[in-house]
């Protein structure tokens, strides 16, 4: 019978195999092991962790007291939250379980919530480091959920080179793996290894052509390139397989609107607004839409929440400040263009400030602040083919201000 009660389980008929279970324990007075620990199992998978817990125990004084099941009630309360004693368990069960590696999985990510702090030594914990530690041993390192987290926590500590090894490896292991192959290419992208990136993000849509999380990166980089008409026909795919991602609207909205096509962008955006709310991104890209529609008090609201989610975002107080300026608040604009320099000098603020500052008859700051875009354009900061252009225009424009007031 307990043949056909596993057959039943791995077929996950549930039912079948509960009444299976009552069955045999009527049978054997409540002393089979077996049905104690396929009940546990259940429970768990149900969400019934209290329940999953004395089934395990159970089996585990039926078993004359098997340190194996401490894995199964570890795994129990770490999913309760209870991640101390969820680790005190699951080092029980290591010892007599060191070669399986789904143990040092789950203990690794027991330790992982734990939280850092400062100990007797005078060195701080580093949860992380320490996850990453019990998951750094050769003879575990075959099976791809492990090696998988294994590259989380490098990337976690900056250590790219050892992720890159990590999902590789886990590459190995399952080659088909869609979600390694768009981590990997996601972290080759990070690197600047762009041609590495495409390559992987390439192989995970040759295996699975609609997931979504690899056509997002393919048409983000896409658009990235001015490439929007394919980048939109991509995010079309991903549409009808995930239609509740607010990145993915998004990013359809940004595409839209480089279209010139605001109406369809705005609509696409409040999607992405509804579904992620706290992503500074999406009200950041509303406030701009909002004021390419002249529509100031809307863009203004927008941009606030932005910056309210984000205090220390350089960009979007620049952007507030090109709003209030539209809205002829030229006091609060000139401060807020002023801390938006102050946070993070972006070349392309920088110059809407010298701008700002010429049609206010203010051609000293004005000055400077060409001085300024000129010395981040020197230094290697990116710069765009227009806004150079714009800033030898006003430079020109602000020497002759200079000449007719020495005249």
């Amino acid at each position: 019978m307990n043949g056909l009660m596993f057959h039943y389980f791995a077929q996950g008929d549930y039912i079948e195999c509960k009444s299976l279970i009552g069955e045999i324990q009527s049978k054997y007075l409540d002393k089979n092991e077996t049905a104690h620990h396929v009940r546990g199992l259940i429970a768990r998978n149900e969400g019934e962790l209290e329940e999953a817990m004395e089934c395990f125990q159970k089996a585990y004084e039926l078993s004359g007291r098997n340190k194996r099941y401490y894995y199964e009630i570890g795994r129990c309360n770490f999913l309760l939250g209870r991640h101390q004693i969820a680790v005190e368990q699951l080092t029980k069960a290591s010892e007599v379980m060191k070669n399986n590696p789904k143990v040092w999985y789950w203990l690794a990510r027991a330790i992982y919530h734990f939280p850092a702090e400062k100990m007797e030594s005078g060195k701080t914990f580093n949860p992380v480091e320490s996850a990453r530690t019990v998951l750094s041993k050769d003879d575990i390192a075959r099976d791809a959920t492990l090696i998988c987290f294994l590259g989380r926590l490098c990337e976690e500590l900056d250590d790219k080179e050892g992720a890159i090894q990590a999902y590789n490896n886990a590459l190995k292991l399952q080659p088909d793996n869609t979600e390694v192959m768009n981590l990997l290419g996601l972290i080759y992208l990070r690197m600047g290894k762009v041609q590495e990136g495409f390559m992987q993000l390439g192989n995970c849509l040759a295996y699975d052509p609609s997931n979504s999380q690899a056509i997002l990166t393919i048409g983000s980089i896409m658009q990235n390139h001015s490439d929007h008409d394919v980048a939109l026909n991509k995010y079309r795919v991903a549409a009808d397989v995930c239609d509740y991602n607010g990145c993915l609207w998004n990013n359809i909205g940004i595409g839209l609107l480089a279209r010139n096509k605001a109406a369809a962008a705005h609509s696409a955006l409040k999607k992405a607004g509804f579904i992620n709310p706290l992503n500074y991104k999406i009200s950041y890209n509303l406030g701009v839409l909002h004021d390419i529609m002249n529509l100031h008090c809307s863009a203004l609201h927008y941009i606030r929440l932005c910056t309210e989610l984000q205090p220390q975002n350089s960009k979007a107080i620049g952007a507030m400040a090109v709003i209030l300026s539209h809205m002829n608040d030229n006091r609060n604009a000139r401060l807020a263009y002023k801390k938006s320099i102050e946070l993070k000098p972006f070349p392309s603020i920088v110059l809407n400030y010298a701008i700002f500052e010429y049609r206010m008859k203010d051609y000293t700051a004005s000055s400077n602040a060409v001085q300024l875009y000129k010395e981040l354009h020197a230094a290697g900061v990116k710069c765009s083919a227009n806004n150079q252009q714009t800033a030898s225009l006003l430079e020109a424009v602000l020497k002759q201000q200079d000449q007719h007031a020495e005249q």
